[in-house]
């Protein structure tokens, strides 16, 4: 007995001993501030065991538990059953089992894990805690709870000072109006603001969007997307280098090599800058742009300084695409320049604004406005309002002309094979026997008139209405000016060509 009694009272002077030389070399004690029982037996080894209502403390850190064994010595615990672990203004810790260094101040706790700032709920089955960087880090996955946001990935760090969380591999992220899964992703609790670090998808009833690299602050509803960014919808996908989104008020803005495919309208349109509006249904583009159309298995290219793209929901969804300045389009069996140009996507009118010019086959076709309409067969007809003008080169390099206050020209295959003059109808046509043979000139001026023109371009019959005046020349004898109605002017060197647009 008295052995055994020396031994405790030497065991425990030499743990007051080593901890008065902790205190002097700067080092914090650990220290036992309440437990229901406490326990030494040395034979068992050099710790003390505490049972029930146990805390301890050290500095601004306090920690309760069911029970545990406390090292003096070494100044590091082992605790067991309801573990809390609360740091001042800092985090709260929850667990089931903890092994924490005094010395090192690192806690490793397990079972059950959970950790709060106040706001986020960090759980996981083992966190791994530095006391003084205030730094807590799992890798057996975890899921992190703040507000409507749940959180999951296989690794992650928590950084108490800055509120920053770090998630790595198999990152998942569950909102009510949409989900993530990422590589790495960063969020600060403050902010408010997550970003992305690796390849990263966001999917929504409405899209997915992807993206390498950006950020998305929960707070003010405003994301960014970049590196190999896109947004991919039921009909459609937007590609761009970069992308912001602003979702309180639906503006999302989108920069660098844009590209928008609208695989229903078979549609494809280029541009360096877009601007989406959610509410109004509008989009702009400009920068170059360029929209490529599938119409009739064949491509339409347009080319204008800036693209307006309307959805009006309110008219039976009715969709229509304006061009505006420098207005460039080309297909196989129309090309045409103009200021401003409006496409109809309901029933593919095309209309033509501001000195528009249109060339089909060997006709030039100009006035103040020109509508083209379009059926399965390719074109129609086309209005041409308030000085229309039509020019046709014959293979000799003589010009046809027709001209009046309205024109509207009718087709067949892509070839005119009737035209309707309403208002001031002029005329100047050379009437071929054959490839280089003329029978002569007619020269018509009337109110109204109607051209029937056959397949080999020739004119087939014309009926004059309104107080007609018709002249025939022969050839040789057509005075020089009159072979130009007024206003004539040739503009072929301006016909768009398709290599244009693809280079």
């Amino acid at each position: 007995m008295l052995r055994a009694a020396f031994l405790y009272l030497f065991g425990i002077a030499s743990i007051a001993a080593l901890a008065q030389t902790q205190v002097s070399s700067g080092q914090t004690k650990i220290e036992i501030l309440s437990t229901d029982e406490l326990v030494y037996n040395q034979e068992r080894g050099r710790y003390q065991i505490c049972r029930g209502s146990v805390r301890f403390k050290q500095d601004e850190m306090l920690m309760d538990c069911d029970s545990a064994y406390f090292y003096e010595e070494v100044n590091r615990i082992e605790a067991f059953g309801k573990i809390y672990i609360r740091q001042k203004d800092t985090l709260d810790l929850w667990g089931g089992y903890l092994e924490y260094d005094g010395e090192t101040r690192l806690a490793k706790v397990s079972k059950d894990v959970k950790l709060s700032d106040g706001k986020m709920v960090l759980t996981t089955q083992q966190l791994n805690y530095d006391m003084v960087d205030k730094v807590g880090y799992y890798t057996t996955g975890g899921t992190t709870v703040n507000g409507e946001d749940t959180l999951y990935s296989q690794r992650g760090t928590y950084f108490s000072r800055s509120k920053e969380l770090f998630f790595k591999d198999s990152v998942k992220l569950s909102n009510p109006e949409y989900t993530m899964d990422s590589d790495t992703l960063k969020y600060n609790t403050v902010s408010k603001l997550a970003t992305f670090l690796g390849p990263t998808y966001i999917r929504s009833e409405e899209n997915t969007i992807y993206c390498q690299y950006g950020w998305y602050n929960t707070g003010t509803n405003i994301s960014q997307f970049s590196k190999g960014a896109y947004i991919q919808g039921e009909s459609n996908k937007l590609i761009a280098d970069s992308m912001m989104y602003y979702r309180n008020t639906g503006l999302g803005e989108a920069f660098g090599n844009l590209k928008m495919i609208d695989t229903v309208e078979q549609i494809t349109i280029l541009g360096q800058y877009g601007k989406y509006e959610r509410l109004s249904k509008l989009t702009l583009i400009t920068g170059e742009p360029m929209a490529i159309k599938n119409i009739d298995g064949d491509s339409f290219y347009l080319k204008a300084d800036t693209f307006l793209d309307i959805a009006d929901t309110t008219n039976n969804q009715k969709r229509v695409l304006n061009a505006y300045r420098k207005v460039r389009a080309y297909k196989s069996d129309l090309q045409a320049v103009a200021d401003s140009m409006v496409y109809n996507f309901t029933d593919s009118t095309i209309s033509f604004y501001t000195d528009p010019i249109l060339w089909t086959d060997s006709n030039q076709i100009t006035g103040d406005t020109i509508v083209v309409f379009r059926n399965q067969d390719g074109l129609e007809h086309l209005e041409a309002y308030k000085n229309g003008f039509v020019i046709e080169k014959d293979p000799n390099g003589l010009f046809n002309q027709i001209k009046g206050k309205r024109i509207d020209a009718y087709f067949t295959k892509g070839r005119i094979n009737r035209v309707e003059v309403d208002g001031n109808g002029q005329s100047v046509y050379y009437a071929r026997e054959d490839s280089t043979q003329y029978s002569g000139v007619n020269d018509v001026l009337c109110g109204r008139m109607v051209i029937h023109i056959d397949t080999t371009n020739r004119i087939s019959t014309i009926v004059f209405k309104n107080k007609p005046k018709a002249t025939f020349y022969p050839l040789e004898k057509f005075l020089g000016d009159k072979s130009r109605l007024p206003g004539f002017k040739w503009k072929d060197k301006m016909r768009p060509k398709k290599f244009s647009f693809l280079n």
